[in-house]
């Protein structure tokens, strides 16, 4: 699997992650930038700004890398939202975690193992 498909596919993920309560567009957004510096350099800008993933722009020197930080970026916000939502505190009103309604501890498990599949091949 490419970069670029890893990137398609941890997307997908992460927008169907955050965005089941209601869309969160800004957090949906990641880019990766070409910047031609006077013919003679070309960097790459990974650019996420969103409200949930705390990222500064990283700057890179070929895409490959870009794409790498991309895939990283990605799966470690999933990854932190997931043990966000794993931690979760048992309230009163929340019920068991399991009746969360959102994920359960399974559905969690299965998006821990999904994103370290993707991120290995």
């Amino acid at each position: 699997m490419t970069n670029h498909e890893k990137i398609i596919e941890l997307n997908k993920i992460w927008y169907d992650f955050i965005c089941s309560d209601h869309h969160k567009d800004r957090d949906c957004h990641f880019r990766i930038s070409t910047h031609y510096h006077y013919g003679d350099k070309v960097e790459y800008e990974v650019e996420h700004n969103g409200y949930i993933v705390d990222y500064d722009n990283t700057e890179w020197n070929t895409l490959e890398e870009a794409e790498q930080e991309l895939v990283r970026l990605l799966s470690n916000s999933i990854l932190e939202e997931a043990e966000w939502y794993y931690n979760l505190p048992k309230s009163e009103t929340m019920g068991d975690y399991d009746d969360h309604p959102k994920y359960s501890k399974k559905d969690l498990e299965e998006i821990i193992n999904k994103i370290q599949l993707i991120v290995n091949k």
